[in-house]
């Protein structure tokens, strides 16, 4: 490749005065002199003095022409006053259908939260406690309602009152008077023969025990026992029977054989 800069020497002279043009006979600046491969020498005016010479510009910054931009073979023309509509993407939901669909997906952890279920044995126990309860609960209200019973029928003391003919100075008119009472917690029986107090007797009776023993109400029953003809007495008290025997126009518990 054959360049016709391909050296060149520069001469210039410090004492030389500027020459002139031959045309214009305006003064000349510097000379350049250049020699290409050739040995031809060419000379090139470099223009006025080195005073004469703008300053040059700063170049920190360079200006960019922003209304056009220039690409290839096209050139974009920018109006920076005209607002352009950019339309919504076919794919964007609309803001009621979002905030609705991010409401359902806000409630649809509640539908798909795991329910508790206790352990088998939990339940077992749980229904073991109940059941426990639930007897105790009804075993208190039945002894209540027992207990309620007995003091209507039979008041405080427990007290039983009976007119009986047991061939102790009685008769169909003047029937014998028997009361029988829990007397803390000690069984105790007065005759009366045929209504007269003046002949009363008592009887001593079994102390009982247990808890809440002196309200349990003692009863009495009248029958032949051992088929003598006369008439004996039946204690009953705390499920127990305890037999009067009639001698001698008196009753004597029964002895055991």
């Amino acid at each position: 490749m054959n360049e016709q800069i391909a050296q060149h020497q520069y001469q210039r002279q410090q004492g030389r005065p500027p020459s002139h043009d031959t045309q214009s006979g305006q003064p000349r600046g510097d000379v350049i002199t250049y020699t290409d491969r050739r040995g031809a020498a060419i000379e090139s005016d470099e223009g006025d003095y080195d005073d004469d010479y703008p300053p040059r510009q700063h170049t920190s910054s360079i200006r960019y022409d922003v209304d056009t931009y220039t690409q290839g073979n096209t050139r974009y023309q920018f109006h920076p006053d005209q607002v352009q509509h950019i339309p919504r993407r076919r794919s964007a939901v609309p803001l009621q259908e979002a905030q609705r669909t991010t409401e359902d997906m806000t409630e649809a952890p509640r539908h798909r939260k795991r329910r508790w279920r206790p352990h088998p044995l939990f339940v077992l126990g749980f229904g073991m406690l109940l059941m426990l309860g639930l007897w105790q609960g009804l075993t208190a209200l039945s002894n209540w309602w027992q207990l309620h019973q007995d003091d209507a029928t039979y008041g405080r003391p427990r007290t039983a009152q009976y007119d009986v003919i047991v061939g102790h100075n009685d008769s169909p008119t003047n029937k014998t008077h028997i009361i029988a009472f829990n007397l803390n917690a000690r069984v105790v029986i007065i005759e009366l023969p045929g209504r007269d107090s003046s002949k009363a007797k008592i009887y001593q009776g079994a102390q009982l025990f247990g808890q809440n023993a002196d309200l349990d109400p003692i009863t009495l029953s009248f029958r032949d026992v051992n088929g003598d003809g006369l008439i004996d007495m039946i204690v009953t008290v705390q499920g127990a029977l305890i037999i009067y025997l009639n001698k001698n126009g008196q009753f004597v518990p029964q002895q055991s054989h």
